[in-house]
């Protein structure tokens, strides 16, 4: 009898969780991270892979950057994406990094424009992404602070079309959203563009209040990156990997 009951606690406690829906935060579009129109992009597409590996299913919630916390903190939700220590919310609920971003200053090769750091933007007709005056840190305002020719756009594939145009000399956004916006451009494709990374990575986690799904997250999401999975889906979307960029502490 004894060897019957431990036979099934040993089969019920390896049992995986009971599976559902779950109700993850996602930020408004931004392709090719996320296409809210189509409930996919890298970022989507990722979460839902691994969270089906786990036995769930995704049900995506778009609301504006700011409002994953208060959805955390209310426990309206299960899940919060591109979340990290930046934001207001508890680190102790951050998964592992599962995603980085980096902001660049891109140029048109031919055009023969040196950027070694942020300030070599003086001076140059500068069309930077919605927000990056608040974001991209003081040395980034004070290099654009008195240029009139600096302005910001909400739509980021003008931004691509004003630089391959002519009409700017850089523009700053994330490389992963240029490469995308420019491979989608048959005109643009030919054309030799050059990254200036002046800006530090950006790491990105998901927010996981409950433990236990937090450490399967970890577990399965590792499993991606080491068999290949997450590289096929980069690939997918033409992202660049840039896991390596990682600080060797996290």
């Amino acid at each position: 009898m004894r060897f019957l009951i431990l036979f099934v606690f040993i089969i019920t406690t390896a049992l995986p969780t009971k599976a559902r829906e779950l109700d993850v935060v996602v930020g408004w579009n931004k392709p090719p991270y996320v296409i809210s129109q189509e409930h996919s992009g890298f970022e989507i597409n990722l979460i839902r892979a691994i969270l089906s590996e786990m036995g769930h299913t995704l049900s995506p919630i778009y609301v504006p950057f700011g409002r994953t916390a208060r959805l955390l903190k209310d426990n309206a939700v299960d899940i919060g994406l591109t979340q990290n220590a930046a934001h207001n919310v508890d680190v102790s609920v951050l998964s592992d990094p599962y995603i980085i971003y980096q902001n660049v200053v891109v140029t048109k090769a031919r055009s023969n424009v040196v950027i070694g750091d942020v300030s070599d933007l003086k001076g140059k007709r500068v069309i930077g992404f919605q927000t990056a005056q608040s974001v991209l840190g003081e040395e980034f305002q004070q290099a654009i602070a008195l240029e009139p020719m600096y302005m910001e756009m909400a739509r980021q594939d003008r931004q691509v079309d004003m630089l391959m145009l002519d009409h700017a000399d850089a523009i700053v956004l994330d490389r992963n959203i240029f490469n995308h916006f420019k491979f989608k451009n048959s005109a643009y494709i030919e054309e030799k563009t050059l990254f200036h990374e002046v800006f530090p990575i950006s790491v990105y986690c998901a927010a996981i209040p409950d433990a236990e799904m937090r450490a399967r997250f970890n577990a399965t999401l590792h499993r991606f990156i080491e068999d290949g999975r997450y590289q096929l889906l980069l690939d997918e979307y033409q992202l660049d990997n840039l896991l390596h960029k990682l600080p060797a502490t996290l």
